[in-house]
């Protein structure tokens, strides 16, 4: 199958955004477009054979998980990857190169990447502490539920 080019614009570097509650969300999806437009321009240009590729990718996967319940014996995980392997290569691989010719602006995304780490960092973080206090004061309530009653059994003992 013929190989594609990769397109070089800058726009494929995944973004942070924030949903509801603060969750956050690393969108990928700008580099899976360009994954699905390099799909569709080879399936035009051959698309008998991919069309057999993503066929085959397909019936693995139902292998795959037959073989998963049978503790993983087996070889359609391979071979799916290979299939796999093989078409994401023809279609312009799934590594990010950044273009040399745009130095200045590839480090600012990767700046601007840093920064969203930290953001995420930062969440996970007030998360984690939230969660503690959150489990502190659980148990502390469970542990005076407990001596409260205990204190009721003591009294009708007497």
């Amino acid at each position: 199958m013929p190989s594609l080019d990769r397109k070089d614009d800058m726009n494929y570097l995944p973004i942070l955004r924030r949903e509801h509650k603060g969750a956050l969300v690393l969108d990928s999806s700008s580099a899976a477009r360009e994954r699905i437009h390099s799909l569709a321009d080879l399936y035009r240009q051959d698309s008998e054979g991919v069309g057999d590729m993503l066929i085959q990718i397909a019936d693995l996967k139902d292998l795959v998980e037959c073989e998963r319940n049978l503790g993983g014996l087996g070889r359609a995980r391979p071979v799916r990857d290979e299939i796999v392997g093989a078409l994401l290569n023809d279609i312009g691989g799934a590594d990010i190169h950044l273009d040399h010719r745009e130095n200045h602006q590839a480090l600012m995304q990767t700046r601007d990447l840093a920064h969203q780490a930290l953001d995420i960092a930062e969440v996970a973080l007030q998360r984690a502490d939230e969660l503690e206090v959150r489990t502190a004061l659980a148990r502390q309530v469970r542990e005076e539920r407990r001596k409260a009653s205990r204190l009721v059994r003591v009294t009708r003992l007497w």
